[in-house]
């Protein structure tokens, strides 16, 4: 028994190992990240409608205990009827009413609950989570989809890291040019910003000032040559995706409130009711917006993803996005603002920054003399 149980505990270190090699999740992870996004609001409308669209079986049924046969000779399916035995009882234990289902007798009180439930109707598996993401779109949740995923996500803290570079030093070929009367950026920029004004006044007034001394002119074209502006290369950007998305705090109210049917059948009142709730929460739905955002600077893409870790970019896009017409329109209705940020698009785009700095510092120290 000890080398039997030697073995099951190798093996479950081989596949914990295999995943985080990878950077994956298993199955039941992903259900305990996706489960924890849920809200009770969520859990129960999802509940309604796994209850309508994958109906579960009961574990007694004997269509569930009933073994496949393979095909005959000539390729026809055969069939394996269960045993009388076993279909009397089931007949005995079988609800009489045909709308009490296993589901409405047992609702997951809890997101992991939901999606255990959905794994054990067969409807969920490593390799088909498409009826997740479905369930998700129809609630509007579209900032728990990046989540229905595999792939890890690694822990990115909070604070900015700043990778010093050594500075350029321009002094040397400065110094050639030192005799000219050339006005330096610097001084530019301050009188800009102290007078006001724009470039076409200040480039009028240095041309009045180079009128009044032509004499100027001449000496300057005897002098050393001016020093030609290098062509600055083009700089490297990079795209983050940001999405934004408005929407009620809770739908429960309005599907208790606007979605009933008068059908006698069962299955003809199931139906109507997940239509009619499908279609409530498309007309309650507020939009979202998707754009992208270009970073030139590795310190602006940091303190861009510190401010979405900490919360202050949604603070700073609620002023934004829930005006007092979105409040007008929805009432007494709370509405809350989601805000999603893709952490690949992120990670790429930090690497190619800072491949762009670093291949910049080769190439000067290269042309240095």
């Amino acid at each position: 028994m000890s080398s039997v149980k030697c073995s099951r505990y190798s093996l479950y270190w081989e596949e914990t190992e295999c995943l985080s090699y990878y950077e994956t999740l298993s199955l039941h992870e992903i259900f305990e990240i996706v489960g924890s996004q849920l809200t009770e609001t969520d859990v129960e409308v999802l509940s309604f409608l796994l209850d309508e669209t994958y109906p579960g079986k009961h574990p007694l049924d004997p269509e569930g205990w009933t073994e496949d046969l393979p095909p005959g000779p000539d390729g026809s399916p055969q069939a394996n009827t269960p045993c009388p035995r076993l279909l009397k009882s089931w007949q005995r234990m079988q609800p009489q009413k045909e709308g009490c289902s296993i589901a409405s007798r047992h609702r997951p009180k809890s997101g992991v609950e939901l999606l255990l439930e959905l794994e054990r109707r067969g409807y969920l598996s490593d390799a088909n989570l498409r009826p997740l993401l479905q369930l998700l779109r129809i609630l509007t949740r579209h900032d728990v989809l990046p989540f229905v995923s595999q792939k890890k996500r690694r822990t990115v803290s909070p604070e900015r890291q700043k990778i010093d570079y050594p500075e350029v030093d321009f002094r040397q070929d400065r110094e050639v040019g030192s005799n000219t009367n050339i006005p330096s950026f610097e001084n530019t920029q301050d009188h800009h910003w102290r007078a006001g004004s724009g470039s076409s006044m200040t480039s009028a007034s240095s041309n009045r000032r180079k009128r009044g001394r032509g004499h100027h002119w001449s000496r300057k074209s005897r002098g050393p040559p001016e020093i030609q502006p290098q062509s600055t290369p083009n700089k490297v950007t990079c795209d983050i995706r940001l999405r934004v998305r408005a929407e009620y705090s809770e739908h429960e109210s309005a599907l208790r409130g606007g979605v009933s049917s008068d059908k006698p059948q069962p299955l003809e009142r199931q139906f109507e009711l997940f239509s009619r709730a499908s279609l409530l929460l498309r007309t309650r739905d507020l939009g979202s917006i998707v754009c992208d955002i270009k970073f030139s600077e590795l310190t602006n893409l940091d303190a861009f993803w510190a401010d979405y870790l900490s919360g202050a970019l949604l603070e700073a896009l609620k002023g934004v996005f829930i005006t007092d017409s979105l409040k007008r329109a929805a009432g007494q209705e709370g509405v809350r603002l989601l805000v999603s940020v893709d952490q690949d698009d992120y990670e790429e785009g930090r690497k190619l920054l800072i491949n762009s700095q670093t291949q910049n510092w080769t190439n000067w120290e290269a042309q240095r003399p």
